[in-house]
């Protein structure tokens, strides 16, 4: 198993060299499997706790602030819906909450926690709204390895905060379902009730609606009306939601519909793994100017990938050959600590 030791956590941020304290893993792929929103409603708990995550940001604005599920609430779902009854598998999503290791290739790919660069890509695509705004209105929007969703859950916030029929599309994806279970979709609900689009749900039932209010740590009663409202909401700002789960190679077979943005963050890790994200990232993008953001570490102490490793397999002849092929220009970089990037893709 690995060790990445640089997740920010529920309680901060921690940064720290990662080791490797098991021999090569033989990896079986998870398959595609295609998540219905009618089942990630009906896995939603009862009560969702959250806390605030503040994101610093340097465009105009100085923070963004959203809501996340608290890591220990999702261990505690777990718990009640009868996983916590004997010691849990590591190959169970309570596994991987208990587990000493952020990665299990293979099964498990550190979805449950957020990485530093994903907040860094929140501040790359806040400056791209400053500069135009409602820029993510009308878009297929498309998150590679989504994990917590922070990228995706901060455009469905400004979008749930604009005009109504934006006709957008959001797709988020992950290689583990319960990550998509657990983690994304109560963000992606919490991302709507903190937004004015919520406000005619709140004022149907003050009593039992929390403040929308980010900033502020609280508890969110999923009720029946909820549901409704946050469905009803999807239909009047034109915005649709698909998600999938499984290995990328399962993934390209069925992407059909191309995305003006794709981004994907903390995904090149793994060496063996760039052949398959760089062609899904390919397929992915439209053939006309889309904006295919990728965040990075520049090194993955003692897991060998990093920005070079990827860029080298971007580049590649074997890449070439298979239509794949393309420059990485850097758009944003963090130089103290660990270094961090972001390069935008340009297919050739």
């Amino acid at each position: 198993m690995f060790k990445f030791d640089f997740g920010i956590e529920d309680d901060g941020v921690e940064l720290a060299q990662s080791e490797s304290s098991s021999p090569k893993l033989e990896i079986q792929s998870e398959p595609f499997t295609d998540l219905p929103l009618s089942q990630l409603l009906e896995s939603l708990p009862p009560l969702i706790s959250y806390s605030p995550l503040s994101i610093p940001l340097s465009s105009s604005r100085k923070n963004a602030t959203l809501a996340r599920r608290d890591l220990f609430d999702a261990r505690f779902q777990l718990i009640s819906d009868g996983g916590g009854d004997e010691p849990p598998a590591p190959t169970s999503a309570l596994g991987f909450l208990d587990a000493p290791s952020d990665l299990i290739p293979g099964v498990y790919e550190g979805g449950l926690k957020t990485w530093e660069c994903s907040l860094d890509l929140v501040d790359y695509l806040a400056g791209l709204e400053d500069s135009r705004s409602s820029y993510f209105s009308g878009k297929r929007i498309f998150e590679v390895g989504c994990g917590t969703g922070i990228p995706s859950v901060y455009i469905l916030h400004r979008l749930f905060c604009g005009d109504p029929n934006a006709g957008s599309h959001v797709h988020l994806q992950d290689y583990n379902a319960s990550v998509l279970e657990l983690i994304t979709f109560p963000n992606i609900i919490l991302a709507w009730y903190m937004s004015p689009a919520s406000a005619e749900y709140r004022a149907s039932a003050p009593e039992e609606c929390p403040p929308a209010d980010p900033s502020v740590p609280g508890e969110l009663p999923i009720t029946p009306d909820l549901k409704g409202a946050f469905t009803a909401s999807l239909a009047t700002h034109g915005i649709s939601l698909a998600f999938s789960s499984g290995s990328w190679d399962s993934l390209i077979n069925h992407l059909d519909a191309k995305s003006d943005i794709v981004v994907t963050s903390e995904t090149i890790y793994r060496t063996e793994a760039l052949p398959a994200l760089i062609a899904l990232l390919r397929k992915a993008c439209t053939d006309t100017q889309p904006h295919c953001l990728v965040a990075a570490k520049v090194l993955y102490f003692g897991v060998g990938g990093g920005v070079s490793e990827f860029v080298r397999a971007l580049e590649s002849k074997t890449m070439l050959e298979k239509g794949c092929a393309g420059k990485a220009e850097s758009v944003w970089e963090r130089k103290v600590g660990v270094g961090r990037k972001i390069m935008r893709i340009e297919w050739v």
